[in-house]
C-alpha cells in the first residue's frame, strides 16, 4: 500500500487519527521541556543554596562560615541576653540554618549578650529574711552571712552587701550579706572618709587602726579632684584592727 494510501485510511479511523496528534503532541512538549523549560529551571536554581547552622559560633567564625558558602553576614541592631550561649556568640539567625536562600543574600546575625545583668538591691537596714527575699528575686544566690559590728546598726539587720547596692552582677552571682552582730569589743569604729581630702586620709588611715587598701582614681567633674568619693568596708562600721580599706578618689 501507498504513503498516501496509508494516510487516507488513517484519516478514515478517528481513533488512528486521535493517536497521531497524541504523538505529535508529545514530540512538541518534550522538545520544549529539553530546549525551554529546563535550562530556565537550571538556571534559577543555580544559584542558590542551604544556608548553614552558625548559631552558638563565635562571631567573626560566623561570619567567615557564611562568606564560605557564598552568603553576607550583618549583625542585628539589639543583642540579647542569653543563660546558654556565650557573649558575642551568635544567639539566632535569618533566616533559619537549613532554608534555601539565593546566594549573595545577607544572613541577619543576632548577638548573645551573655547572661542578664541586675543592679544588686540596696539591703542596708533591712533583716536578714528581707535580704534573702530580695537577692532571690534579683535571680542572685545568696552566699555565706557575714557578721560585723556596726554603731548604729542593730544586732540582725543588713549593714552592706559584697559587691555593694548599686553595682551590676550577673544572674546567678553569688551575693554576701553583711549582717550586724551587735559587737563592738576588740574592734575599732572606721572613720566616714567620703569628700575628705585622700592626702590627708592617707596620713590618718594607719594611726585610726587599718589599713591603707586599693585606691581607684575616677575622673568626676562634678567631684573636687583629690577627694574621697567612696570607701569599702563604708564608715561607721566596727571592724577588726588592721583592716584593709578600699577608696575611690575623684581626679
Amino acid at each position: 500500500m501507498a504513503f498516501k494510501d496509508k494516510l487516507k485510511t488513517v484519516a478514515k479511523h478517528p481513533i488512528l487519527r486521535a493517536l497521531c496528534v497524541v504523538f505529535i503532541l508529545v514530540v512538541i512538549f518534550l522538545f520544549v521541556v529539553d530546549l525551554v523549560i529546563m535550562p530556565v529551571f537550571s538556571g534559577r536554581y543555580a544559584d542558590r543554596a542551604e544556608v548553614p547552622n552558625v548559631t552558638t559560633l563565635e562571631g567573626e567564625k560566623a561570619v567567615e562560615a557564611l562568606k564560605a558558602a557564598g552568603f553576607g553576614a550583618e549583625w542585628s541592631a539589639e543583642p540579647r541576653y542569653s543563660s546558654e550561649v556565650p557573649e558575642g556568640s551568635v544567639l539566632g539567625q535569618t533566616p533559619a540554618a537549613g532554608r534555601v536562600a539565593k546566594l549573595g543574600r545577607t544572613v541577619i546575625l543576632t548577638k548573645s549578650k551573655g547572661l542578664r545583668e541586675v543592679e544588686i538591691p540596696d539591703l542596708r537596714g533591712k533583716s536578714q529574711k528581707q535580704a534573702t527575699m530580695f537577692i532571690t528575686r534579683a535571680g542572685l544566690v545568696e552566699g555565706p552571712v557575714i557578721k560585723g559590728a556596726h554603731v548604729s546598726i542593730p544586732r540582725g539587720v543588713v549593714i552592706r552587701t559584697e559587691p555593694a547596692a548599686g553595682s551590676f552582677a550577673r544572674i546567678g552571682d553569688t551575693i554576701r550579706v553583711v549582717i550586724s552582730a551587735g559587737e563592738k569589743t576588740g574592734k575599732v569604729a572606721l572613720p566616714t572618709y567620703t569628700d575628705a581630702p585622700f592626702d590627708s586620709v592617707k596620713k590618718v588611715i594607719e594611726s585610726a587602726g587599718f589599713k591603707l587598701g586599693n585606691v581607684k582614681y575616677d575622673s568626676l567633674p562634678e567631684r573636687v579632684s583629690g577627694t574621697v568619693v567612696s570607701q569599702m568596708p563604708r564608715g561607721g562600721e566596727y571592724l577588726p584592727k588592721q583592716t584593709v580599706v578600699d577608696f575611690v578618689v575623684a581626679k
